[in-house]
């Protein structure tokens, strides 16, 4: 075993500022019964009392809220997921892994609203990877950094091959992901993008390869594919593409390197 990803240390920390409300919570409590104070100060530390230890109780149910369904061990070759919902534990092979949904909520707040989540199959349900898992960052950069080494030599073959290779969207990213927040893990793509050497096969239209000169990937303006005079052929947001990582290596990797598949009559085959 590489690393084990289980609650975050924000459970300690909620815990331990929980006890300490408590523990002031009481000595409030417990004070006028120790000393002589007027009947106002009495009344005002119950308040502060009843008050704070309420705070407490509230950090408990929010580290309860808080607590994830899933947790993971990380393998030289897979991830074990264990459901401590269900009891149930599984292993899939990096090999295994079809889609990986990520959302980037921004640096600004140090990665505490990212979400990753992947899975083996469209009708098979997500694995979800949450900040309050630890090292969670870790564990996403992993799952994502082997579907590339795995993944991605088979799907470059598969290009040079005559083949297409398939991404599918998701329909409205916030929507989604607060579905996956509330545990409902099963989900239909809703448009399904085609890539082979020579097109890349969308709902809107066909973007021909050759016609790609750049591909940026930014926080805000998303997946953009421009020609060679900065017009504007695709676009899609980072979100809303499941496996974007892939899908951007492999079209950095034709645009970069012109392969010359785009000359052979396989390369012109339809996409399927």
């Amino acid at each position: 075993m590489l690393s084990r990803h289980d609650f975050s240390k924000v459970n300690w920390g909620i815990l331990a500022a929980a006890a300490l409300l408590f523990s002031v919570g009481a000595a409030l409590l417990v004070l006028p019964l120790l000393s002589s104070i007027d009947e106002s100060e009495v009344i005002t530390l119950l308040q502060a009392g009843a008050g704070t230890i309420l705070l407490g109780c509230t950090l408990l149910a929010l580290r309860h809220y808080l607590r994830p369904t899933l947790t993971y061990r990380l393998y030289e070759h897979g991830v074990r997921v264990f459901d401590d919902h269900h009891h149930k534990e599984r292993f899939i092979p990096f090999e295994k892994i079809g889609d990986i949904y990520r959302f980037r909520g921004g640096k600004a707040f140090g990665g505490l609203f990212d979400v990753t989540a992947f899975r083996t199959g469209a009708d098979q349900p997500w694995c979800t990877v949450f900040s309050n898992i630890a090292h969670s960052w870790r564990l996403a950069d992993v799952i994502v950094d082997q579907q590339l080494q795995q993944r991605g030599p088979l799907a470059l073959n598969a290009l040079y091959q005559g083949e297409t290779v398939s991404f599918h969207t998701v329909e409205g990213d916030a929507r989604w992901l607060w579905q996956l927040l509330l545990g409902k893990r099963q989900g239909t793509p809703t448009e399904t993008l085609r890539l082979s050497a020579t097109l890349l096969t969308t709902e809107r239209g066909n973007v021909p390869i050759e016609q790609i000169r750049t591909l940026e990937n930014h926080p805000q303006r998303g997946i953009r594919l421009l020609d060679g005079q900065g017009n504007l052929l695709f676009a899609i947001n980072y979100d809303s593409l499941l496996s974007a990582d892939l899908f951007i290596a492999l079209l950095e990797h034709m645009i970069h390197n012109r392969i010359t598949a785009y000359h052979n009559p396989a390369m012109t085959r339809p996409s399927v």
